[in-house]
């Protein structure tokens, strides 16, 4: 972390105390709502000999599956936004905008799982210098603002996160659900550029969730993590080796 001068870091305090705050009550929603949440990832068995045949037609099918379960269980999260720039859910409360995307990862594709995740130029507000060996750095700015400004002049803080899925593509059995918060771009003071990586194509970028595991600037080490769903019983070893990190996470989890 670079040195930062007193008032901006308590302006930066601030933006990390809000982050957790809407971190924790969007998990503690959806740990509530968990029975519901699997209830709802299970209708689709229900009627499953229409639409067996046609798996894998679209890869997007569990993703738009999943997608619908989130819009259920977050219909009085807030007043949903229709900008055309940000996340799959995207809200206005009463102090920050709130952009929330659902990711699915198939387990033939762990490797986009287990330390990073793709994230769009419209989901974030991160900026900073994505970093290739033997390459001069490629500035890069994601497309959301650190601050929302309204027609009346007020501002409210962006706030961005991921719900995250792993699942087996060859029976769609849901093996384990991360949210993650990813730093607004002020924070670039405190993270630096270890939390994004380049992404498949040019410009693009990876969040190294695993390089923040926590809120640098808060006092209670809260973690920037939280690991809503652990399927063990539906793993493979391999599997829960490879997502040992996770795990680690999950032991750890207040869960009460």
């Amino acid at each position: 972390m670079i040195e930062i001068d007193t008032e901006k870091l308590n302006e930066l305090r601030k933006v990390e105390f809000w982050e957790n705050e809407y971190l924790e009550s969007i998990f503690y929603s959806l740990s509530l709502d968990r029975q519901k949440m699997l209830e709802g990832f299970s209708t689709k068995e229900e009627i499953k000999e229409d639409w067996e045949e046609y798996l894998g037609d679209q890869t997007s099918s569990f993703a738009t599956g999943s997608e619908r379960i989130f819009y259920w269980l977050f219909n009085q999260f807030g007043k949903p936004n229709s900008s055309p720039v940000g996340s799959d859910m995207f809200f206005e409360t009463y102090n920050a905008y709130v952009h929330i995307d659902i990711k699915t990862v198939t387990l033939s594709n762990i490797g986009d799982f287990r330390r990073n995740i793709f994230v769009g130029d419209n989901q974030n507000s991160y900026m900073g210098n994505i970093n290739v060996r033997g390459k001069e750095p490629r500035p890069y700015k994601g497309h959301l603002p650190t601050y929302y400004t309204k027609s009346n002049g007020k501002k409210k803080i962006c706030l961005t996160y991921f719900i995250t899925i792993l699942y087996d593509e060859t029976n769609l059995d849901l093996q384990t659900i991360l949210i993650m918060c990813m730093p607004n771009g002020l924070l670039n003071k405190v993270y630096g550029d270890k939390i994004i990586s380049p992404g498949k194509n040019p410009g693009k970028i990876r969040f190294n969730y695993t390089s923040c595991p926590y809120f640098e600037l808060l006092d209670e080490r809260a973690s920037r993590i939280k690991v809503l769903l652990w399927k063990e019983e539906n793993m493979e070893e391999s599997v829960e080796k490879k997502l040992s990190f996770i795990k680690e996470l999950y032991e750890r989890q207040d869960k009460s």
